[in-house]
């Protein structure tokens, strides 16, 4: 993640949150005023975002100085302070929910794909999917990594993989794998199948699929599927996907799996509860 890429996302939320200053701050607090406030972890969690919040405020006021208690990925108690900010009070509390929001977003995504990923206990890898936010997919990405997960296609040009949608609109599978035997490419293949028929099929005759992604399969099919891959394809990768949840994750550990892919890690994560408090004011 490049010190651009982080500036222009920080650029816009602030714009959206300062669009004509901060009448409050403004109003109240003297421009030379200057003090100390403290980043609090109220749960545990894994720190995630450091240099994003740290560019929020730079942007608002290049003299405010951040020092950090723990480094990104650190898995810190609940009621620990994780850094502190000095500088003038205006420009920390210009930048103080903006901070915030990006830290606890990002913290909330690391600290959810840790436990994750210590569920599967190394067997497995934990990947995340396309199902980010708008134009903050690559801070989303990058908290997953943090968190211990890896990354699956970061956008539609990194890889070939074919879905139901591809496949409904071919005219179907036959029509897919005769197409992949004509194409001239140098991407790995993956396709997505829902039915063990599709998966006998596309055993016989996938020459060209280098993964399968088996998407909502029951527990007893996926033992079957994952078995007949082993033993006809043992060189094809398999990755899980479709109703991924913290609860029913320690099913797929040990299973013979290579990934198990959850967009929940980054559409539908909750942030974690961190403050930010004022401790020391001088003039």
């Amino acid at each position: 993640m490049e010190k651009w890429q982080i500036r222009e996302i920080v650029l816009k939320a602030l714009e959206e949150d300062l669009p004509f200053g901060d009448r409050t701050t403004e109003l109240l607090i003297p421009p030379g005023l200057k003090g100390s406030a403290y980043f609090l972890a109220k749960s545990e969690l894994v720190i995630c975002g450091e240099r994003v919040a740290e560019a929020v405020f730079h942007e608002i006021d290049p003299e405010i100085k951040i020092t950090w208690h723990f480094s990104e990925g650190t898995l810190v108690p609940s009621q620990t302070r994780i850094g502190i900010a000095e500088g003038k009070i205006q420009g920390l509390l210009k930048g103080e929910r903006v901070a915030l929001n990006f830290l606890q977003h990002l913290s909330g995504i690391a600290t959810k794909v840790r436990k994750m990923s210590e569920i599967l206990n190394n067997s497995t890898i934990l990947l995340d999917t396309r199902k980010t936010l708008p134009g903050l997919k690559i801070l989303q990405k990058y908290a997953v990594k943090i968190g211990g997960g890896q990354n699956h296609r970061f956008s539609l040009s990194d890889g070939i993989l074919i879905k139901d949608n591809h496949i409904k609109a071919l005219g179907g599978l036959e029509k897919i794998i005769e197409k992949l035997e004509t194409q001239s490419h140098t991407l790995k293949v993956e396709i997505e199948i829902k039915t063990l028929d599709e998966l006998k099929f596309i055993l016989e005759k996938g020459t060209k699929v280098d993964a399968l992604l088996l998407d909502n399969f029951s527990e007893e099919d996926l033992k079957i599927a994952v078995s007949l891959i082993r033993k006809q394809r043992p060189n094809l990768l398999i990755e899980v996907s479709g109703g991924i949840t913290e609860e029913n994750l320690k099913k797929y550990a040990g299973l013979g799996v290579n990934f198990v892919s959850s967009g929940a890690l980054t559409h539908s994560v909750k942030a974690v509860d961190i403050s930010f408090k004022i401790e020391k004011v001088w003039e």
